[in-house]
């Protein structure tokens, strides 16, 4: 196999067989002859060491590292360890930046976070072309933020996030792969440190990488409210209860970028949207500067949502300093999930 083809084959894992980014990403981090013992995944630390006639501690060490660099992950079925290669676009983005954070091992080169910058704009819009025609429920969705809806009597708990952290196995943080480059230029004021891993297998993976931190259901509760404050927008895959939750900027987001950037129709909004009061609203557009959707504008000096473009996830009600912005339930439980779900009583957390 020559090191094109191995490159190509680790690119073909993960979905982009004609990549052009990925393999010059995968590259920058691993020798073909490590491209090859990848490719070989999964296996085992004692079936590594008996196929490339090492000892355990040295095959425990080059599993580790490949998984500190993003490129493996090792997952435990039936009490026992595997590791394996990296198998979906998400992923070995995610997994990779991450592993740049990773302050045990030597950390990934930053110039890879580059190239993923300019994957994003090019390569990975193609990608989403095809995500577009996901079917709802499957798709990615707005949740609305906690304090704008926790007093509505027909608040589900997969749209409730204290209930969601509350039944979670296990809650993590992690910083946010998309924006966390921006920041450290300086390019972005919003937190990092934001986004949540809710099954135990996930929560264990970020702090054995040591890229995150497991968080006590109080903490957990800390991190939404710091992000309602930033304003964030939270955001789940499928329905039913998350096993992760993204707090989203727009600007950087892997989404949401493409989706009020260039028009891609990729998450549904939650089930609510932004409501004005005109008699309270003073006209400081507050709401205006901080909707990431441009969904409010200003009509004879009183706010207006375009009930079109509003995303339902409720930061404008957050920061509107008169309190005339509310969130108003528009839609019907089937636009978030395949049947009835239980209520959640007014206020539970």
């Amino acid at each position: 196999m020559t090191e094109g083809d191995v490159y190509e084959k680790l690119a073909g894992k993960v979905h982009m067989p004609h990549s052009r980014w990925i393999p010059m990403i995968l590259k920058k981090l691993i020798t073909p002859q490590e491209g090859a013992m990848l490719l070989a995944l999964p296996l085992s630390v004692s079936e590594f060491a008996e196929k490339y006639r090492v000892d355990e501690a040295e095959a425990e060490r080059t599993l580790e590292e490949f998984a500190n660099k993003g490129v493996c992950i090792p997952l435990e079925k039936n009490g026992e360890l595997k590791y394996h290669c990296v198998n979906n676009i998400i992923q070995v983005h995610d997994a990779t930046i991450h592993g740049a954070l990773n302050k045990n091992y030597e950390p990934v080169p930053f110039e890879i976070i580059e190239m993923w910058k300019y994957f994003r704009e090019t390569e990975w819009l193609e990608i989403l072309k095809v995500m577009e025609k996901t079917p709802p429920p499957m798709r990615g969705r707005c949740i609305p933020s906690w304090s704008t809806v926790k007093d509505e009597p027909e608040l589900t708990p997969i749209e409730n996030l204290r209930t969601i952290l509350k039944e979670a196995p296990a809650i993590g943080v992690v910083d946010c792969p998309c924006r966390w480059l921006q920041v450290e230029r300086g390019e972005c004021d919003k937190p990092t440190f934001t986004c949540f891993s809710l099954t135990r297998g996930s929560v264990k993976y970020i702090v054995d990488r040591n890229i995150g931190k497991q968080l006590t259901l109080e903490e957990g509760y800390d991190v939404l409210e710091q992000c309602e404050q930033a304003g964030l927008i939270p955001t789940a895959g499928g329905n039913g209860q998350p096993r992760q939750i993204c707090m989203c900027s727009a600007p950087e987001c892997i989404i949401l970028r493409a989706q009020t950037r260039y028009g891609y129709d990729l998450w549904d909004r939650s089930r609510f949207d932004a409501t004005v009061d005109t008699d309270r609203c003073e006209g400081c557009e507050t709401c205006i500067d901080g909707c990431q959707m441009s969904a409010i504008t200003m009509q004879h000096d009183v706010a207006e949502v375009d009930a079109e473009k509003c995303f339902g996830c409720g930061i404008c009600v957050v920061t509107c300093p008169s309190g005339a912005l509310s969130m108003k339930l528009v839609r019907p439980i089937e636009h978030i999930t395949e049947g009835p779900v239980k209520t959640t009583r007014s206020g539970e957390f």
